[in-house]
């Protein structure tokens, strides 16, 4: 099943409801593409002009892994 964009923002409330700022989300590289496919979650991406290979997700930071799919917000 994949994630929809719609359960990767409640799990990154669940962070912020529970009094922690997130910090960084990482994302499995099957998630993240199928992720990329909803125009609401790419128009929210930024890339670091310093280093390409860094992307934000609303300034926070996206590490994307090599599990297909994964998701953990810090």
């Amino acid at each position: 099943m994949d994630l929809s964009f719609t359960e990767f923002i409640k799990n990154i409330e669940k962070v912020s409801k529970a009094g922690k700022e997130p910090k960084k989300i990482v994302v499995g590289y099957k998630t993240f593409s199928n992720l990329m496919k909803d125009e609401k979650f790419v128009k929210h991406i930024s890339i670091d002009v310093e280093d390409p290979m860094i992307r934000y997700f609303k300034r926070i930071e996206l590490k994307i892994v090599t599990e297909k799919r994964h998701l953990q917000v810090i």
